[in-house]
């Protein structure tokens, strides 16, 4: 039995920045030894660890039978799931954008709602800002 979530995810990487920022979060999931991530199985529906789109996917648990989306408009990326997984996965969510952050534009948010919780993050001023509901 796990926990239902629903996320949002907004964010815009500052300029020539998306490499290193796939990098900070690569080297955080596989160092990560408390999650499994399934890299496996997200490759075998084409989900790599090398661009950063594809890592957020693995964060967001973005198998190919879960609602996901992406979309860009003006530089901006908005991602979007509903899932269920173990409980505790809004710390993988809160921590893959904690590992963000310092490659973020401000404004960059996300917005995680699960079982009578919510928890929002916004970039501002270079650093992320919590708020619990």
């Amino acid at each position: 039995m796990g926990q239902c979530y629903s996320v949002g995810l907004k964010i815009k990487v500052k300029h020539n920045s998306e490499e290193k920022a796939a990098e900070a979060l690569r080297l955080h999931m596989l160092q990560d030894d408390k999650t499994e991530y399934n890299f496996e199985e997200f490759a075998d529906f084409g989900v790599g660890t090398e661009k950063l789109d594809d890592l957020i996917r693995n964060c967001l648990a973005g198998w190919k039978s879960s609602p996901y989306c992406m979309e860009e408009v003006s530089g901006w990326k908005k991602y979007h799931n509903d899932f269920d997984a173990s409980y505790g996965w809004d710390t993988v969510m809160k921590e893959m954008f904690e590992t963000l952050t310092p490659f973020l534009e401000d404004q960059s948010k996300i917005d995680i709602y699960s079982d009578g919780y919510s928890i929002h993050g916004l970039v501002e001023n270079g650093k992320c800002n919590w708020i619990y509901n």
